[in-house]
């Protein structure tokens, strides 16, 4: 893309005022994070290496590859992303699965902490979260990474092995937008490599290919040349870097090598306008596509590069704005539209602005024209000064955001930012750098320039643009044809356009303040560090300060009630209160002037009700807390009726619902409540002839009813507050709320299966697809904080089993999980553990037959081998639990409403876990519960 606006922008701001553009050229580079000690070893080896003490005492590990799928020879489709399969199936120093086995013995969960990914132009392998207090743990994934970059085994029966497993995956992410994005990519990508370059690949090649095709491309790519390895977290960096050093410095570099080259993506001098349908596909949709250049790499370390950034990130949001604000039109064609900038599709040589729409039924040629015009009118005109503000002060409230937490950003943010550096050269400056350069370049930038930079992401002719508009098939159905949407667009380019108009509410959110209560009483619960409030109003809070994050405080309120208090007249408008709540306005203010208004703020509060509370949530920083307080506040008082968000809201719910039963996932997710709740119309998901049932009068009444007393709420507040500003706060917003002295305690509401129940269904598919959801409960056993654990371990335990005898003995599956756990706050006690397997059709009697009988077996004899690597992990998620708001929100309240501790005895009840204690839970607790819902959907078989 163009940046010369920018730089004339950038010029006036880093030298004089009479500079000429050619000066333009000597801005100064983005800074580099100090902090980050990088190098490149003489075989070409990168390196990134960062300490950072967030979380505490954890290390990730990457090695990140700047190859991917391009580089695929045509018999090698597929193999990229093959690769990265077997990369967990056997290296040098790791044989078998010792790779996953090792790193689960120290708390590494595979899938979650364990994992890779292949993209068009990049392959990336992580390992986080690494204990740093194990000098040997890190030299051991020093190791994985060394054997990941020319170690791998790659054994002709592993191979063999993971063929099924590649094949289910395919299967399982087989969907329609996937199914014709394939059928079109080749036009979507004329005369280029990236339309045959899928990662995914061909089946055909996945299942038939020669080992040797697949060595043939790692020993080509997987070159110190074409990695970066990348530690980021509590480590010493002079001890970690001299270890790459010694580890990676023998690897040789063929000096012949091939090289990697860039695929190029030839613009398009004429509108690309594709039409396609699938059977399955729930929605319309129209994905409207501007190309335009890359940044070349060697200008993103340029300072122009980050004032691009700035203008496209202000760009995106002010038109995003003012899409959301026509869709509240009852005259919008479209539902909802939504712009972006980035890759065009996944490719790294071709940028895209791109814009998503959902046209409402039988509008589609209307809906292109109208977000058309709305981008033309931005190009024509530009965007307002007030508008602009609003994005500033969004872009730089985020920024500061950041910048005040900056000590306690997370390993994978670095990881991110280092690996996206070496794949793509993007900066990284420190938080400090980049929030001081912005405060200062920024008040600089005038709306006038950011309105030159529109026109160089939107065209205004036929090149670059295209047009992908997807639909439902089925009988009857018209569509529209390339031909109406190109004229749609030729249309509006002939129109005479007016500019925007920026309507904007200059007022507080609360014009007179409520009267003052008061705290009348505290009292502090030492075991668990935090304070008890008693309001004058008769409402509580529970108040604990913390140091986990410097930007964010948590709020939540509840009382007893939720849905349980609603008839059967309400169950439509129970499913949808939580989205109209949130479409609806607050005070004076629609929902449209509302999130103009909070422009700069970064703060929020919601009312939803879950099965059996009503609940007020909020998050805000420190210095945002009183907005957050007055959302709070008129979420109790004053909910403002938006009659235009609540149509826009219906017809985006009508055009999301109207063809969910076409999906097969919906399908069975819908059957997996059916039978689990016995057919309760309270649990299914929404439909569309629920909506015909919808009162938004209604929704308001049970508001207004629910917070109607604030004595029968509990607020618990936890994060960096400031003790001295909190409390006015706490005395203005809520202890002035309206308390009517009228407890409400919730009614029975769930209402689970009993006994053995088998629910198996076939449903025709255009991608056969097999899924089995088994729950086994018990509904008797009081809930325990021991019993959750043994629930949750044997959970773990068995989704360990599920992975080696489906996925890798069987290859049955891509996937195989299970859970297990002990809830509170039910009609009754439940106990429970679930597998889940979506599953290859032809072996789906040996998955489920395998599901059952491991149950059984867990029961008999628990694996100590195992059980000592989910304790590991499990001691470690409570570690890192315990410096997380949300998760001491959820044990205040938990302790408060059903006087359960669930932090105190947590390590030592893990700690005490054995085999035989686990073994007896799921014989004495799940199976003697004697409760189990199997639901089972297979491929409908046509006959011949």
């Amino acid at each position: 893309m163009k940046i010369k606006h920018l730089l004339i922008a950038a010029v006036l701001l880093f030298t004089s005022a009479a500079a000429t553009v050619v000066q333009a050229q000597q801005l100064p580079p983005i800074p580099t994070d100090p902090a980050v000690r990088t190098g490149k070893l003489a075989n070409g080896l990168t390196y990134y290496i960062r300490k950072n003490g967030f979380p505490e005492h954890r290390v990730n590990f990457y090695i990140a590859q700047r190859v991917g799928s391009i580089q695929e020879d045509e018999n090698q489709r597929g193999l990229a992303h093959f690769l990265e399969h077997m990369a967990f199936n056997g290296s040098e120093h790791f044989k078998g699965n010792n790779i996953i086995e090792y790193l689960r013995s120290i708390g590494v969960e595979f899938g979650g902490d364990l994992n890779a990914y292949t993209a068009v132009d990049k392959t990336v392998y992580n390992i986080n979260n690494v204990p740093s207090q194990r000098t040997s743990a890190l030299d051991s994934c020093l190791l994985i990474l060394k054997d990941w970059s020319n170690g791998l085994t790659l054994d002709a029966k592993e191979i063999d092995k993971e063929r099924g497993v590649i094949h289910e995956e395919w299967r399982l992410r087989t969907a329609p937008i996937t199914r014709m994005l394939d059928r079109n990519l080749e036009a979507l990508y004329p005369g280029s490599k990236y339309g045959k370059r899928m990662p995914i690949g061909l089946m055909s090649v996945v299942d038939n290919f020669k080992p040797k095709a697949l060595r043939d491309y790692y020993h080509k790519w997987y070159r110190p040349d074409n990695q970066a390895i990348i530690v980021v977290g509590d480590v010493d960096v002079d001890s970690i870097e001299a270890k790459i050093k010694k580890l990676f410095s023998d690897i040789k570099l063929d000096p012949n090598a091939a090289k990697v080259v860039d695929e190029p993506v030839p613009d398009n001098p004429q509108a690309i306008v594709l039409v396609d349908k699938d059977k399955e596909q729930t929605v319309d949709l129209i994905m409207l596509n501007f190309k335009h250049d890359v940044t070349p790499k060697d200008e993103k370390s340029n300072m122009a590069y980050m004032l691009q950034q700035y203008a496209v990130s202000t760009i995106t949001s002010m038109i995003n704005a003012r899409l959301q604000e026509k869709a509240q039109d009852p005259d919008c064609p479209y539902v909802q539209a939504g712009c972006s900038d980035g890759e065009y599709i996944y490719s790294n040589t071709k940028d895209a602005f791109s814009c998503n729409i959902l046209p409402k039924p039988g509008k589609s040629v209307e809906a292109l024209a109208a977000v058309t015009r709305e981008l033309m009118r931005a190009v024509k005109f530009g965007f307002t000064p007030t508008e602009y503000e609003r994005a500033k002060a969004d872009y730089m409230s985020y920024l500061e955001k950041t910048f005040t937490n900056k000590d306690k950003r997370d390993n994978s943010v670095f990881g991110d930012m280092l690996t996206d550096n070496y794949i793509d050269n993007e900066p990284y400056p420190s938080i400090d750098q980049e929030y001081q350069s912005m405060q200062q370049v920024t008040p600089g930038i005038p709306v006038d320039l950011i309105n030159q930079v529109m026109p160089e992401l939107v065209s205004q002719t036929d090149t670059n643009v295209v047009v992908f508009a997807i639909y439902n098939e089925k009988a009857g159905a018209v569509y529209p044809t390339p031909a109406q949407l190109k004229k749609a667009i030729d249309d509006v380019h002939k129109e005479q356009l007016t500019a925007y108009v920026d309507n904007v509410k200059n007022e507080p959110l609360i014009a007179n303040l409520p009267a003052k209560g008061s705290i009348v009483s505290e009292k502090e619960n030492k075991k668990l560090g935090y304070k008890e409030l008693k309001l004058s109003n008769g409402a509580r809070v529970l108040l604990k300060k913390t140091d986990f994050k410097n930007d964010e405080v948590k709020l939540n309120a509840s009382s007893l009630g939720g849905k349980s208090l609603l008839g059967k007249a309400d169950i439509a408008n129970g499913k949808f209160f939580d989205d109209v709540i949130s479409y609806s306005g607050l005070g004076n203010f629609s929902s449209t002037e509302l999130q103009k208004a909070l422009a700069g703020k970064q703060a929020n509060a919601d009312l939803t009700l879950t099965g059996k509370h009503d609940v007020v949530s909020g998050s805000s920083t420190p210095k945002d807390m009183e907005t957050m307080f007055q959302m709070v506040y008129l979420y109790f008082t004053d909910i403002k009726k938006d009659e235009k968000s609540f149509s826009s809201l219906i017809n985006m719910m009508e055009t999301a619902l109207k063809n969910k039963d076409l999906s097969p996932d919906a399908a069975f997710s819908d059957s997996v409540s059916a039978t689990l709740y016995k057919h309760n119309p309270v649990f299914m998901s929404p439909t569309v002839d629920d909506l015909k049932h919808v009162s938004y009068d209604r929704i308001l009444q049970i508001a207004k009813e629910r917070t109607a007393n604030a004595a029968d709420f509990t607020f618990t507040i936890v994060g960096n507050y400031d003790e001295a500003a909190i409390r006015p706060l706490i005395e203005q917003y809520i202890a002035s709320l309206p308390a009517t002295g009228k407890k409400e305690q919730a009614k029975p509401y769930y209402t689970y299966a009993t006994g053995e129940i088998q629910n198996t269904f076939t449903r025709k598919m255009e991608t056969p697809k097999s899924i089995a959801y088994f729950y086994w409960y018990d509904l008797k056993t009081p809930y325990t904080l021991e019993n959750d654990l043994l629930a949750n371990a044997a959970g773990q335990v068995l989704e360990m089993i599920y992975l080696k005898e489906i996925r890798e003995d069987a290859s049955a599956a891509y996937s195989a999980s299970a859970a297990g756990g002990a809830r509170l706050g039910g009609d009754t006690p439940f106990n429970y553990l679930i597998g889940y397997c979506p599953m290859k059709p032809e072996k789906a009697e040996l998955a489920q037959k395998i599901m059952n009988d491991e149950l059984v077996n867990l029961s008999k004899k628990v694996d100590p081998e195992m059980l000592a690597k989910v304790k590991e992990l499990m001691l470690k998620r409570a570690d890192e639990a315990d410096r997380n708001n949300n998760h001491w929100l959820n044990v205040i309240e938990t302790n408060d409403e059903y006087g359960v501790d669930v932090q105190t005895t947590y390590k030592s009840l893990v700690q005490a876990m054995t085999p035989e204690k686990v073994a007896a839970f799921v014989k004495n607790v799940i199976i003697k519960g004697g409760n189990s819902v199997k639901v089972v959907m297979l491929p409908q078989v046509d006959k011949k």
